[in-house]
């Protein structure tokens, strides 16, 4: 992959749901097949909650939800195993591309591009 100078751009904003400062490269997810490519370290974006996204969220650094709040499945998955959450982020899947590297303030609710993968 290969990625531009970092840019370190606020790009949006969401709901807090599970505290916590990540950095990693951007795996979409929008329908379940989407999982396989979540690896470890990897920051999760969703179109939805789905119970059977929980899978790539054990693996995941961060997870940032384009729908849903703190009681939506995946929010609640992610809250409990500790990972930073952030949800209710319009368009996010649209606005991130595969192999972004972002970094996610869960705790503020903020998400910052930090390179865009050019590739």
């Amino acid at each position: 992959m290969k990625h531009e100078r970092p840019i370190s751009t606020k790009i949006a904003a969401g709901v807090p749901v599970s505290p916590g400062i990540v950095t990693g490269a951007v795996k979409i997810v929008t329908v379940t097949a989407d999982v396989e490519k979540v690896e470890e370290g990897d920051i999760m974006v969703v179109s939805h909650s789905s119970p059977a996204f929980a899978v790539g969220v054990m693996k995941a650094a961060g997870l940032i939800c384009q729908t849903g709040g703190v009681l939506t499945h995946i929010c609640i998955v992610a809250r409990e195993i500790g990972i930073p959450c952030v949800a209710r982020v319009p368009e996010i899947c649209s606005r991130l591309q595969e192999g972004d590297f972002v970094t996610l303030n869960a705790s503020s609710g903020d998400i910052y591009v930090i390179a865009r993968d050019s590739a």
